[in-house]
């Protein structure tokens, strides 16, 4: 995966904005084959502490799923891809060291399906207190299916938030927004103190986009002591998709009545 070895960055770019989006990573053979690892997680059934499954309610009283979560140890390839090669390699230019992988998610946004509330990631990250997130658009990320939105050059420190972890509303109304569509394919890496948001699915499909987490080498390997915390904290909340109360819908976990291992 992942040939495209001499792609440049704009460090200039990712140094005054705190975000960077490297177009067309992937060759149209690697897109499909990652829209089939995708499409082939979305169906698995989820358990309360392994592979974890959430869905969620449309506007038409659809149940689809909302995301996927923790599924590193469950996919060789997607681990593969996840944490060898260009796409940590970028991570790690962009951290200034290596670069290993925080945690890892898939957001499947269907139609009629719920954004997220104004927030910067830094807040749901214990254990560390500088990452940076690449997603991956798995397919085009357009205005109509809510793509990511982003204040730029707003990433040099915390912003107040409220109860649930977001930005407060005040404050967010205050920032300069910008739509980030994106072709699938292509990445799009921001610090953990970029604000960012998005908005619903008023199209007629689905916009699945892989979400990932870095940090520094120096900080340590934390992706466990992560994931140990986070099924331990939302095990009373299993509404809530994060540690903050980002997300705009209704969300249930999608577990198996058995809790068998995952394969």
């Amino acid at each position: 995966m992942l040939d495209n070895a001499n792609t440049e960055l704009d460090l200039d770019t990712w140094s005054r904005d705190g975000l960077l989006v490297v177009d067309d990573v992937l060759s149209a053979t690697e897109l499909e084959q990652l829209q089939q690892w995708v499409l082939e997680l979305e169906n698995r059934p989820g358990t309360t502490d392994q592979l974890l499954q959430y869905n969620e309610t449309t506007v038409d009283g659809s149940i689809r799923r909302c995301r996927t979560e923790n599924f590193l140890p469950y996919h060789d390839g997607l681990r593969a891809l996840l944490t060898v090669g260009r796409i940590p390699e970028i991570a790690g230019t962009l951290l200034g060291q290596k670069a290993v992988l925080y945690k890892e998610k898939i957001n499947y946004k269907a139609p009629g399906g719920s954004g997220f509330a104004a927030h910067q990631d830094a807040p749901a990250y214990p254990y560390v207190s500088n990452t940076i997130a690449c997603m991956i658009a798995v397919d085009d990320s357009t205005l109509d299916n809510g793509c990511l939105e982003v204040a730029r050059r707003k990433h040099a420190a915390q912003l107040p938030t409220d109860t649930r972890g977001c930005v407060e509303p005040a404050v967010a109304q205050t920032l300069e927004w910008e739509p980030l569509p994106v072709a699938a394919g292509s990445l799009v890496f921001f610090h953990c103190y970029v604000p960012h948001r998005s908005g619903p699915n008023s199209s007629d499909s689905t916009r699945r986009a892989i979400y990932l987490t870095y940090n520094g080498e120096s900080d340590g390997r934390l992706r466990e002591s992560y994931y140990a915390k986070r099924i331990h904290d939302l095990a009373d909340h299993p509404d809530q998709l994060s540690l903050i109360g980002h997300f705009a819908g209704a969300a249930k976990p999608a577990a198996s009545s058995s809790d068998e291992e995952q394969s």
